[in-house]
């Protein structure tokens, strides 16, 4: 039976419920979320027999997400990505928070994957799900403007489909970018090395040395599937692609078979492997998350977009409102040995 259920997991600093909130379809599949961040935490893919795979990486507990300085599934903003630093909006600079590089990363901390979001269940004929409510105060980040965010995600009631849709809306002129942090190990905990990625991209934004993009494109095809091994041996990927028109992402993990199909109405796709990842934070298992555990993919706009011109407009104002929307499908393909 397709539901959703509801729990606390912790207090807030006033008195009320940081709940968690879990979506069953008829599959038997489930998508668990968690007020704080409106944070994906797990997504446990229905296996038959009673067992299900969680796909998603993450720390095993809700007092060790809260402690781990990583954004692991949750909604980054007011700009996801990197900034130069400042802003310019209507003809005024601002000047952000940065890290020693200079860069504003992700908008700055706390971002809104630290904030705790309202929450609100629903079921339709179609799909159960959450709608996730976040006010940002004019000035937070160092940004203009009020920003008034939802994020409600939909698992489908008959097949293993999840669907986000972001918007958001300003009482002044602002710029947006927002993206889910979620890593993905369609393995259920073996990592990357057995994994293969295909992307509808062609190129790559190009960054300095700061990871700053140049305004400049470099050639990175990946259309074709091709197993992850080789990139990480290589150190792994940390790269926003161009998407092209289908603006579609497969993962396949060729010893279960299990694939997703990722489809996104945005530019860009941030890729990272979980370079950084050092076995620091654990797992649902307790296992430590090390080096390419699992994959980030990010759909979004280009990294500093406002400051460079024939990039994405990032502009939201009053009467021009922020959309996001991204799907995750679930199926198998055959499966084969890891060679």
């Amino acid at each position: 039976m397709a539901q959703v259920r509801s729990d606390t997991v912790a207090t807030r600093p006033d008195g009320g419920a940081i709940r968690r909130h879990v979506l069953t379809n008829r599959r038997g599949t489930t998508v668990a979320l968690v007020d704080r961040g409106a944070t994906m935490l797990r997504i446990a893919l229905a296996e038959g027999g009673g067992r299900r795979r969680d796909v998603v990486v993450g720390p095993g507990d809700y007092p060790a997400l809260v402690a781990s300085p990583r954004r692991y599934g949750g909604i980054v903003g007011r700009y996801a990505g990197r900034l130069r630093g400042h802003v310019t909006i209507a003809g005024r600079r601002y000047d952000l928070a940065t890290n020693a590089s200079g860069v504003t990363l992700h908008g700055g901390d706390p971002g809104f994957d630290r904030a705790v979001w309202s929450a609100t269940s629903f079921e339709t004929p179609r799909a159960v799900g959450v709608v996730f409510t976040h006010v940002s105060r004019d000035g937070d980040q160092r940004f203009p403007g009020t920003l008034t965010v939802t994020a409600r995600y939909a698992l489908a009631r008959n097949s293993d489909t999840l669907t986000l849709d972001i918007a958001a809306s300003s009482d002044r002129p602002t710029v947006v970018n927002l993206t889910n942090h979620a890593y993905f190990d369609l393995s259920g905990g073996a990592g990357l090395a057995c994994q293969s990625l295909s992307i509808d991209a062609t190129k790559r934004v190009a960054l300095d040395a700061r990871k700053l993009p140049t305004g400049g494109f470099e050639r990175a095809d990946y259309r074709r599937l091709r197993p992850l091994s080789s990139a990480l041996a290589a150190g792994g990927i940390d790269d926003m692609l161009v998407l092209g028109r289908h603006r579609t992402a497969r993962l396949v993990d060729r010893v279960s078979g299990r694939r997703l199909t990722l489809t996104t109405d945005q530019p860009g796709l941030q890729v990272y492997t979980g370079n950084g990842f050092d076995g620091s934070d654990r797992d649902r298992k307790g296992a430590p998350i090390g080096r390419f555990a699992g994959i980030a993919l990010e759909p979004a706009n280009f990294p500093d977009a406002p400051n460079i011109i024939g990039f994405p407009d990032a502009g939201v104002a009053p009467g021009k409102p922020y959309r996001w929307r991204t799907t995750w499908r679930f199926d198998r393909v055959r499966a084969e040995r890891c060679r």
